[in-house]
Protein backbone atom coordinates (compact mmCIF):
# COMPACT_ATOMS: atom_id res chain seq x y z
CA UNK A 1 0.00 0.00 0.00
CA UNK A 2 1.33 3.11 -1.04
CA UNK A 3 1.80 6.97 0.98
CA UNK A 4 1.20 10.35 -0.39
CA UNK A 5 3.99 12.16 1.51
CA UNK A 6 3.03 16.01 1.82
CA UNK A 7 5.74 18.41 1.16
CA UNK A 8 7.36 20.61 3.55
CA UNK A 9 5.99 23.79 2.69
CA UNK A 10 2.25 22.27 3.45
CA UNK A 11 3.58 20.74 6.16
CA UNK A 12 4.39 23.95 7.77
CA UNK A 13 1.03 25.61 6.47
CA UNK A 14 -0.77 22.80 8.58
CA UNK A 15 1.42 23.04 11.46
CA UNK A 16 4.05 20.05 11.05
CA UNK A 17 4.48 19.10 14.91
CA UNK A 18 2.87 15.46 14.90
CA UNK A 19 3.92 14.96 11.49
CA UNK A 20 7.80 15.97 12.38
CA UNK A 21 7.47 13.24 15.76
CA UNK A 22 6.24 10.82 13.47
CA UNK A 23 8.90 10.87 11.05
CA UNK A 24 11.47 10.85 14.27
CA UNK A 25 9.63 7.34 15.21
CA UNK A 26 9.89 5.88 11.93
CA UNK A 27 13.49 7.12 11.93
CA UNK A 28 14.11 5.53 15.17
CA UNK A 29 12.07 2.57 13.96
CA UNK A 30 14.33 1.96 10.21
CA UNK A 31 17.18 2.45 12.20
CA UNK A 32 16.48 -0.50 14.06
CA UNK A 33 15.55 -2.68 11.71
CA UNK A 34 18.47 -1.81 9.82
CA UNK A 35 21.05 -2.90 12.71
CA UNK A 36 18.55 -6.27 12.95
CA UNK A 37 19.10 -7.00 9.14
CA UNK A 38 23.01 -6.12 9.50
CA UNK A 39 23.41 -8.62 12.24
CA UNK A 40 21.19 -11.17 10.29
CA UNK A 41 24.02 -10.51 7.30
CA UNK A 42 26.77 -11.09 9.50
CA UNK A 43 25.43 -14.46 10.95
CA UNK A 44 24.96 -15.31 6.80
CA UNK A 45 28.17 -14.67 6.14
CA UNK A 46 29.76 -16.66 9.07
CA UNK A 47 27.81 -19.48 7.96
CA UNK A 48 28.55 -19.47 4.77
CA UNK A 49 32.17 -19.33 5.76
CA UNK A 50 31.67 -22.37 8.11
CA UNK A 51 30.04 -24.29 5.00
CA UNK A 52 32.88 -23.17 2.80
CA UNK A 53 35.34 -24.64 5.01
CA UNK A 54 33.35 -28.01 5.30
CA UNK A 55 33.42 -28.68 1.89
CA UNK A 56 36.75 -28.10 1.36
CA UNK A 57 37.70 -30.42 4.38
CA UNK A 58 35.48 -32.69 2.69
CA UNK A 59 37.35 -32.46 -0.80
CA UNK A 60 40.53 -32.74 0.85
CA UNK A 61 39.19 -36.01 2.54
CA UNK A 62 38.22 -37.42 -0.98
CA UNK A 63 41.50 -37.02 -2.85
CA UNK A 64 42.98 -38.67 -0.07
CA UNK A 65 40.47 -41.34 -0.26
CA UNK A 66 41.19 -41.48 -4.16
CA UNK A 67 38.72 -43.60 -5.67
CA UNK A 68 36.32 -43.89 -2.92
CA UNK A 69 33.36 -42.91 -4.50
CA UNK A 70 31.43 -42.02 -0.54
CA UNK A 71 33.95 -40.01 0.01
CA UNK A 72 33.51 -38.71 -3.35
CA UNK A 73 29.96 -38.39 -3.49
CA UNK A 74 30.27 -36.73 0.13
CA UNK A 75 32.40 -34.06 -1.00
CA UNK A 76 29.96 -32.76 -3.86
CA UNK A 77 27.16 -32.59 -1.32
CA UNK A 78 29.32 -30.31 0.52
CA UNK A 79 30.55 -28.29 -2.04
CA UNK A 80 27.06 -28.19 -3.32
CA UNK A 81 25.98 -26.90 0.00
CA UNK A 82 28.71 -24.09 0.35
CA UNK A 83 27.37 -22.51 -2.80
CA UNK A 84 23.92 -22.73 -1.51
CA UNK A 85 25.40 -20.83 1.83
CA UNK A 86 26.94 -18.17 0.10
CA UNK A 87 24.18 -17.50 -2.33
CA UNK A 88 21.98 -16.79 0.84
CA UNK A 89 24.27 -14.83 2.12
CA UNK A 90 24.83 -12.66 -0.73
CA UNK A 91 20.95 -12.08 -0.20
CA UNK A 92 21.40 -11.11 3.43
CA UNK A 93 23.75 -9.03 2.74
CA UNK A 94 21.81 -7.06 -0.20
CA UNK A 95 18.88 -6.85 1.80
CA UNK A 96 21.30 -5.22 5.09
CA UNK A 97 22.41 -2.54 2.71
CA UNK A 98 18.45 -2.14 1.45
CA UNK A 99 17.84 -1.35 5.13
CA UNK A 100 20.59 0.87 5.89
CA UNK A 101 19.85 2.92 2.47
CA UNK A 102 16.78 3.51 3.49
CA UNK A 103 17.39 4.06 7.23
CA UNK A 104 19.79 6.98 6.53
CA UNK A 105 17.02 7.88 3.75
CA UNK A 106 15.05 8.73 6.65
CA UNK A 107 17.20 10.54 8.85
CA UNK A 108 18.04 13.03 5.88
CA UNK A 109 14.30 13.38 4.92
CA UNK A 110 13.93 11.28 2.40
CA UNK A 111 10.39 9.46 2.29
CA UNK A 112 9.93 6.36 -0.19
CA UNK A 113 6.97 4.88 -1.80
CA UNK A 114 6.46 3.21 1.51
CA UNK A 115 7.75 4.32 4.83
CA UNK A 116 11.46 3.70 5.36
CA UNK A 117 10.48 1.71 8.47
CA UNK A 118 8.45 -0.70 6.32
CA UNK A 119 11.30 -1.25 3.58
CA UNK A 120 13.57 -1.85 6.20
CA UNK A 121 11.28 -4.12 8.07
CA UNK A 122 10.70 -6.12 4.31
CA UNK A 123 14.42 -6.04 4.00
CA UNK A 124 15.31 -7.38 7.72
CA UNK A 125 13.08 -10.22 7.15
CA UNK A 126 15.04 -10.79 3.87
CA UNK A 127 18.37 -10.90 5.89
CA UNK A 128 17.09 -13.38 8.46
CA UNK A 129 15.64 -15.77 6.10
CA UNK A 130 18.71 -15.65 3.91
CA UNK A 131 20.50 -16.31 7.32
CA UNK A 132 18.54 -19.33 8.47
CA UNK A 133 19.00 -20.71 4.41
CA UNK A 134 23.15 -20.13 5.65
CA UNK A 135 22.57 -21.75 8.73
CA UNK A 136 20.80 -25.03 7.13
CA UNK A 137 22.79 -25.08 4.05
CA UNK A 138 26.39 -24.99 6.51
CA UNK A 139 24.55 -28.21 8.57
CA UNK A 140 24.09 -29.81 5.94
CA UNK A 141 27.87 -29.44 4.56
CA UNK A 142 29.59 -30.45 7.71
CA UNK A 143 27.19 -33.73 7.95
CA UNK A 144 28.35 -34.43 4.10
CA UNK A 145 32.28 -33.85 5.64
CA UNK A 146 31.28 -36.20 8.07
CA UNK A 147 30.16 -38.47 6.20
CA UNK A 148 32.82 -38.19 3.51
CA UNK A 149 35.40 -38.83 6.69
CA UNK A 150 33.44 -41.93 7.55
CA UNK A 151 33.75 -43.56 4.11
CA UNK A 152 37.57 -42.69 3.67
CA UNK A 153 38.03 -44.29 7.45
CA UNK A 154 36.01 -47.40 6.26
CA UNK A 155 37.80 -50.65 4.54
CA UNK A 156 37.29 -50.80 0.49
CA UNK A 157 34.91 -54.10 0.12
CA UNK A 158 37.27 -57.24 -0.52
CA UNK A 159 36.04 -58.34 -4.14
CA UNK A 160 34.76 -61.95 -4.46
CA UNK A 161 36.38 -63.85 -6.99
CA UNK A 162 33.76 -65.27 -9.46
CA UNK A 163 33.51 -68.86 -9.77
CA UNK A 164 32.11 -69.66 -13.14
CA UNK A 165 29.02 -72.22 -12.62
CA UNK A 166 29.26 -75.62 -14.23
CA UNK A 167 27.54 -75.64 -17.55
CA UNK A 168 24.80 -77.63 -16.70
CA UNK A 169 23.68 -75.08 -13.79
CA UNK A 170 24.23 -72.19 -16.54
CA UNK A 171 21.69 -73.81 -19.17
CA UNK A 172 19.10 -74.72 -15.80
CA UNK A 173 19.41 -70.88 -14.78
CA UNK A 174 18.88 -69.35 -18.26
CA UNK A 175 15.10 -69.70 -17.66
CA UNK A 176 15.03 -67.89 -13.99
CA UNK A 177 15.85 -64.55 -14.87
CA UNK A 178 15.84 -62.23 -11.12
CA UNK A 179 15.51 -58.52 -11.70
CA UNK A 180 16.62 -56.41 -8.61
CA UNK A 181 15.09 -52.72 -8.07
CA UNK A 182 18.02 -50.68 -6.79
CA UNK A 183 19.48 -47.38 -8.63
CA UNK A 184 22.61 -47.80 -10.01
CA UNK A 185 23.96 -44.37 -8.43
CA UNK A 186 23.29 -45.13 -5.21
CA UNK A 187 26.33 -46.23 -2.85
CA UNK A 188 24.26 -47.01 0.43
CA UNK A 189 23.85 -50.02 1.87
CA UNK A 190 21.09 -48.63 3.92
CA UNK A 191 17.68 -49.28 2.68
CA UNK A 192 16.05 -49.79 5.55
CA UNK A 193 14.05 -46.98 6.45
CA UNK A 194 10.74 -45.77 8.09
CA UNK A 195 9.01 -43.47 6.15
CA UNK A 196 6.28 -42.26 8.00
CA UNK A 197 8.39 -42.20 10.71
CA UNK A 198 11.43 -40.32 9.15
CA UNK A 199 8.31 -37.97 8.04
CA UNK A 200 8.22 -36.02 11.83
CA UNK A 201 5.73 -33.24 10.71
CA UNK A 202 3.47 -36.09 9.30
CA UNK A 203 3.33 -33.52 5.50
CA UNK A 204 3.94 -36.46 3.64
CA UNK A 205 7.60 -35.70 2.62
CA UNK A 206 10.64 -35.63 3.71
CA UNK A 207 13.27 -32.59 3.73
CA UNK A 208 16.89 -32.40 4.90
CA UNK A 209 16.32 -31.70 8.68
CA UNK A 210 14.17 -34.93 9.06
CA UNK A 211 16.45 -36.95 7.13
CA UNK A 212 19.65 -36.32 9.53
CA UNK A 213 19.22 -39.71 11.54
CA UNK A 214 19.91 -41.43 8.28
CA UNK A 215 23.57 -40.40 7.14
CA UNK A 216 23.19 -42.84 4.00
CA UNK A 217 20.42 -40.68 3.21
CA UNK A 218 21.99 -37.19 3.92
CA UNK A 219 24.77 -38.07 1.69
CA UNK A 220 21.96 -39.28 -1.15
CA UNK A 221 19.99 -37.07 -0.40
CA UNK A 222 20.89 -35.02 -3.75
CA UNK A 223 20.47 -38.25 -5.70
CA UNK A 224 16.88 -39.29 -4.16
CA UNK A 225 15.64 -35.94 -4.88
CA UNK A 226 14.76 -36.49 -8.46
CA UNK A 227 12.95 -33.28 -8.94
CA UNK A 228 15.42 -31.02 -6.82
CA UNK A 229 13.05 -29.44 -4.58
CA UNK A 230 14.47 -30.39 -1.31
CA UNK A 231 11.65 -32.67 -0.32
CA UNK A 232 12.09 -36.61 -0.86
CA UNK A 233 8.28 -38.10 -1.79
CA UNK A 234 7.63 -41.53 -1.29
CA UNK A 235 7.38 -42.14 -4.82
CA UNK A 236 11.10 -40.68 -5.10
CA UNK A 237 12.10 -42.71 -1.49
CA UNK A 238 10.64 -46.02 -4.14
CA UNK A 239 14.19 -45.66 -6.44
CA UNK A 240 15.71 -45.59 -3.16
CA UNK A 241 14.79 -48.51 -0.90
CA UNK A 242 12.90 -50.52 -2.77
CA UNK A 243 9.19 -51.17 -3.15
CA UNK A 244 9.79 -53.75 -0.32
CA UNK A 245 10.75 -51.25 2.24
CA UNK A 246 8.66 -48.57 1.20
CA UNK A 247 5.42 -51.01 1.43
CA UNK A 248 6.44 -51.92 4.80
CA UNK A 249 6.27 -48.52 6.01
CA UNK A 250 3.20 -47.35 4.39
CA UNK A 251 1.20 -50.03 6.53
Amino acid sequence: MTRTHLSLAVLLALGAGTPAFAQTQEQQQAQREAEEARDAAASAQANAAAAVDAAADAQVTADVAAGNAGAELSADVASANALQAATAAGMATTAAATAEAVADDAATGHMVTKTAAEVADEAEDVARAADAAARDAALDAMVANDAATGAALSAPPVAQPVVPAPRDAQSRAAGNVTITDRPGNSISPNYSVDFSAMDANGDGVVVRPEARGNADLMREFHVVDLDDDGRLTRAEMKDWIGPIDIAASER
